[in-house]
C-alpha cells in the first residue's frame, strides 16, 4: 500500500483533488492519504443544502460549503479534524466501514484512547462520536474517506450544521453537541503533535509521499511510484 501526507489545507482542492486522484486510479496496489482542511462544510451528494447547512452563518464567517461526491451526512472540517483516504480494489468490502476504520482505532488505541465502532459507519468513545465515514464504488475501486475529529470548534460545528432534529430523535440525542466530541478530551497533547503522531505511526507501515501542493495526477503518480518528496507551493 502507498501511503501519502497530504499538507495543503485548502477544502475545495483537497475534495476535488482526491476526486480526481479516485477517477485516475488503476492498477493492483491501493492508497492511503492523511490530509486536513481549513474551515469548510462538506455536503453529501444527495443532501439538500438548505436543510443542513445555515447559508447566511456561513457566509458571514467566510466557511465554504462543499458537495463531495459520496454519501452520507454533512460535516464541518477545521485543521482540529484529520481526514484519512482508502482506495483499492477491495470493492467486495463496500458496506463494510469496520474494516477500514480499524486502522484508525488502533492508532488511537496505541494511545491509550478506547476509540471503538458504533453504529454503521461512526468511531466513538464511551458512545460519542469522533469519526464518520462514507464509500463510493467506480468500477472495480472502492474508496472509503472519514473524518478524526481531535480538536474541531464544536461551537462552530453546532452553528453552522442544522440537521433535522429528527434525526437527532432517532440517535437517541437531543443536540449535535451531545453526539460528538473530540479525542483531545482523552488524550492531552497538541493539534500538531496529533498531527504529526498519525502521520509517524502510518510512516512506520510503508513509504510516505509528502505533498504540499502540486497537480493531482503527478501527487497519484508519486504515491504510486514510493517517492518521498516534499513540494512547496
Amino acid at each position: 500500500m502507498n501511503r501519502c501526507r497530504h499538507n495543503f489545507t485548502d477544502p475545495n482542492y483537497n475534495i476535488r483533488l482526491e476526486e480526481r486522484i479516485f477517477e485516475e486510479f488503476v492498477g493492483d496496489d491501493e492508497l492511503f492519504m492523511l490530509w486536513r482542511n481549513d474551515k469548510a462544510v462538506i455536503v453529501g451528494s444527495n443532501q439538500v443544502i438548505e436543510s443542513e447547512v445555515d447559508l447566511d452563518f456561513a457566509k458571514l464567517h467566510n466557511i465554504p460549503v462543499i458537495r463531495r461526491k459520496t454519501g452520507g451526512g454533512s460535516v464541518y472540517h477545521d485543521l482540529g479534524n484529520v481526514n484519512y483516504t482508502y482506495i483499492s480494489k477491495n470493492v467486495s468490502e463496500f458496506g463494510n466501514f469496520t474494516v477500514f476504520a480499524q486502522p484508525v482505532m488502533e492508532f488511537l488505541r496505541s494511545h491509550g484512547v478506547d476509540a471503538r465502532h458504533i453504529g454503521k459507519n461512526d468511531i466513538g468513545i464511551g458512545g460519542r462520536k469522533i469519526s464518520g465515514s462514507a464509500q463510493r464504488v467506480k468500477g472495480e475501486y472502492i474508496l472509503h474517506h472519514g473524518t478524526l475529529m481531535f480538536d474541531v470548534d464544536i461551537n462552530m460545528l453546532e452553528r453552522v450544521l442544522t440537521p433535522d432534529p429528527a434525526k437527532l430523535s432517532a440517535k437517541g440525542v437531543k443536540s449535535v453537541r451531545s453526539r460528538v466530541c473530540n479525542v483531545s478530551e482523552y488524550l492531552h497533547i497538541g493539534r500538531d503533535e496529533f498531527w504529526e503522531d498519525i502521520c509517524s505511526y502510518f510512516r512506520a507501515e510503508g513509504d510516505f509521499v509528502e505533498s504540499a501542493y502540486v497537480d493531482a495526477r503527478t501527487f497519484y503518480l508519486m504515491s504510486k511510484s514510493g517517492i518521498t518528496c516534499n513540494f512547496q507551493r
